[in-house]
């Protein structure tokens, strides 16, 4: 799912399922794969394998010797939010797969993904296969936007997703070590959210200018009181977020404080 061939069946909530079940102890893999796809119920999609696949990519189970583990602490996977948390915080296990390449280019790609209809119409699947320089398929741009939207890249408006990193950087947040109440240059904020948020930064170069779904996020973010934006005149740290002619953020921003 996140190496290679993105898979459809492997969605955030199957996966969470699964999780879910070996919270506790561990299970043969033929008893987990019963129950959760349960062979009585006479269905002819089999989708265990891809959700086993999934888990283990994202280093939320082990697999030995046909037995299934969680291998994280089960705190992890208390909640949606917990596990994405978890996931956000060691993103760079899957920083080398196609789900990372064609999340970064959709991220760069700014208003420019509003020609499209939906992530999997041709020309765009075709572009992504450009720019990556690896085969990129219909099913694996169908497949990326169940999981794009749940760690929090974009809302999803039928079949687009829409630029905006609020969920993911909220994670991001929770995980990374900025302490709340004590005011950052935005500098140092980027420098300490970078090693998590790799995945919408690889496209900011020496002017400093943040891309859409990372500016969404952060007015999102200030608009709710979880962080403050502010342009300190006196500043020569100055970053640019992407314009916004109607928000009280427009662009310029030096300063960041988190609230809560």
């Amino acid at each position: 799912m996140f190496e290679d061939r993105m898979k459809t069946s492997a969605i955030p909530e199957r996966v969470y399922a699964l999780c879910q079940a070996i919270k506790s102890r561990t299970m043969k893999e033929s008893d987990l794969r019963e129950l959760l796809e349960p062979s009585d119920l006479g269905g002819t999609t089999k989708y265990f394998g891809m959700v086993r696949d999934a888990a283990r990519q994202l280093g939320l189970i082990s697999v030995k010797e046909g037995d299934i583990s969680l291998a994280i602490d089960s705190k992890y996977v208390s909640s949606y939010d917990s596990m994405r948390e978890y996931i956000v915080g060691n993103i760079d296990t899957i920083s080398e797969g196609l789900f990372f390449a064609v999340s970064k280019e959709y991220i760069s790609m700014n208003e420019q993904v509003f020609k499209f209809k939906g992530v999997s119409e041709a020309a765009l699947v075709e572009h992504m296969s450009k720019v990556i320089g690896k085969p990129v398929y219909e099913d694996d741009m169908r497949a990326w936007r169940f999981w794009a939207t749940y760690l929090g890249l974009g809302n999803l408006h039928d079949m687009l997703l829409l630029p905006n990193m609020y969920t993911y950087l909220k994670a991001v947040l929770a995980v990374c070590n900025i302490k709340k109440g004590e005011e950052y240059t935005f500098t140092d904020f980027m420098a300490a959210i970078k090693p998590y948020a790799e995945i919408g930064l690889s496209d900011i170069d020496g002017n400093k200018k943040i891309n859409l779904a990372m500016s969404s996020g952060l007015r999102a973010l200030h608009d709710e009181g979880i962080i403050q934006l502010s342009h300190k005149l006196d500043s020569g740290d100055m970053w640019f977020l992407y314009e916004a002619e109607l928000h009280p953020i427009k662009s310029t921003v030096t300063h960041v404080t988190v609230r809560r």
